[in-house]
């Protein structure tokens, strides 16, 4: 399981092959560490396009 790239917390949860949400931030990222924040409507909008 990997850490989230913002808080690096441990409390992220699986979503999809390689995609996870962090409980702490409420974002979802990817294993290339693009970090998306979930809209209203359910859709991702990019934060980051990683490192």
């Amino acid at each position: 399981m990997m850490n989230c790239p913002i808080c690096g917390g441990r409390e992220v949860g699986k979503i999809n092959v390689d995609q996870y949400y962090c409980w702490n931030c409420f974002v979802e990222y990817d294993c290339q560490n693009r970090i998306y924040q979930v809209d209203e409507d359910g859709s991702l909008v990019a934060l980051g396009n990683g490192t």
